[in-house]
């Protein structure tokens, strides 16, 4: 029943105000080029190696559709799926809560996700899934060959709605709520400002509890310092980018962006935010677009971390892609994600201004 209330109103949201389209071509655009052949690549993490690319190809709000985590390959653009896996394999090790369920296999439908170095040394990717329970999956990276291990989940409490997550020194996890998931009337007083989200904390050994300092409207992507003292919390309907302290919840600061959505840290030390430009009452969801891409106009905007100067290096609208979520850097180029459509955009490195 839920699913069929979220169905409605994103329709209604797209007659209102989407700037959807489904046939704009797979060609480049002076030097923004796409890359298609993928399902909505919503978010990015660089591999630990440094040689590929790994994607949350984002199955849909509701969880209704499944997607998978991509290997992508920016020397050839070619592409894998990572998981689900076609032969699964089995394991002993488990990470995450002892009650998790089980497996999510073929109806994982990720959304954020995160990389990150366990105290052991080996890499972990946590990834926010909505297929089948709302939860945070955890997988473990394996080179040569490149596939992800899944090693178990928590699973949130009810009513949750998530859409990033990061990890934490101690083992743990911060994954973002937006809003309760089967209150429409919630969501639309969330984009109004509306209070109504938090911070999901989880530590190993402990209930799943608020994250001190977390509250807000619409919380989207959350990023943490590299030191894991210091977390920057997207809020989407607040319009800011706020900094906080992570075991006080105390607020460091705040850097104004338009509507942000997925946080990365450049080689630069900056953090680099997708922004969805309020150009119309409603945002512009363009739930309906799965092949092709949304036109729909985004900015990259990077934050001084120290200061929380916020400066806009980047902005498209249009052909080859817009609503554009998360953005890594690779090599000379700047690889851009979207919750809709069938592509990546790959864009040069802008100059960074003195």
């Amino acid at each position: 029943m839920a699913a069929v209330r979220w169905s409605i109103l994103m329709a209604l949201v797209a007659l209102v105000g989407c700037d959807a389209q489904s046939d704009i071509p797979c060609e480049a655009v002076n030097d923004r080029v796409p890359i298609c052949g993928l399902q909505a690549p919503e978010d990015i993490e660089v591999s630990p190696d440094q040689r590929f690319l790994i994607l949350s190809q984002f199955g849909g709000i509701t969880g209704d559709s499944a997607g998978s985590l991509a290997l992508f390959n920016p020397v050839d653009d070619s592409h894998s799926i990572l998981y689900p896996p076609e032969q699964p394999l089995s394991f002993k090790e488990k990470w995450g809560n002892d009650d998790c369920p089980g497996e999510p296999g073929a109806a994982i439908s990720p959304h954020g996700i995160h990389l990150s170095q366990r105290s052991d040394g080996r890499w972990q990717l946590l990834v926010v899934n909505h297929g089948g329970r709302e939860s945070v999956e955890f997988f473990e990276w394996q080179a040569e060959p490149y596939r992800l291990n899944w090693r178990g989940c928590v699973v949130t409490p009810e009513g949750s709605f998530l859409n990033d997550v990061v990890a934490t020194p101690d083992g743990g996890f911060l994954v973002t709520q937006m809003f309760p998931k089967d209150s429409i009337l919630d969501m639309l007083r969330s984009f109004g400002g509306a209070e109504k989200g938090h911070v999901w904390r989880w530590r190993p050994g402990k209930a799943v509890d608020i994250q001190p300092g977390s509250l807000g409207a619409f919380p989207n992507g959350i990023q943490i310092s590299p030191d894991g003292n210091t977390l920057f919390l997207n809020l989407y309907a607040n319009h800011v980018v706020r900094k906080i302290d992570r075991e006080s919840g105390e607020h460091l600061g705040e850097a104004d962006v338009v509507q942000p959505d997925n946080s990365n840290w450049l080689p630069d030390g900056r953090l680099l935010v997708a922004s969805h430009p309020k150009d119309t009452f409603i945002p512009e969801l363009c739930s309906d677009v799965h092949s092709g891409a949304c036109e729909a106009r985004f900015l990259l905007v990077a934050i001084n971390p120290e200061t929380m100067q916020a400066q806009t290096v980047f902005e498209q609208k249009g052909a080859p892609m817009g609503a554009g979520t998360a953005a890594v850097e690779w090599g000379n180029h700047w690889y851009i994600g979207s919750y809709a459509g069938n592509r990546l955009l790959k864009v040069p490195v802008p100059r960074k201004e003195n």
